[in-house]
């Protein structure tokens, strides 16, 4: 994607999916090592995408699109299953 980012930290976000600092820190939920790979793919563009366009305005969106074409479905995946992610197995 042509940009630069500072670390990478894995934890157990409580609220999150992901996300992106103003310091270019991604940071990812543990759990979406559960998800299928389209799933963690979008997280990662999305976090990838703050990094170009900090909101969520329709040139973001456009970012994410451009990237992975039809990624509606990840972000239609999380929200339908993503409770199962939380669950223990």
């Amino acid at each position: 994607m042509g940009v630069e980012y500072n670390k990478v930290l894995i934890s157990d976000l409580k609220y999150r999916w992901g996300s992106c600092t103003l310091k270019g820190t991604l940071n990812f939920n543990w759990r979406l090592i559960k998800a299928p790979m389209f799933v963690i793919d979008y997280v990662i563009v999305h976090e990838l995408a703050h990094l170009m366009e900090s909101n969520h305005t329709a040139q973001f969106w456009n970012i994410i699109e451009a990237q992975l074409p039809g990624s509606r479905k990840a972000k239609d995946w999380l929200k339908e299953h993503g409770a199962i992610l939380e669950e223990s197995f």
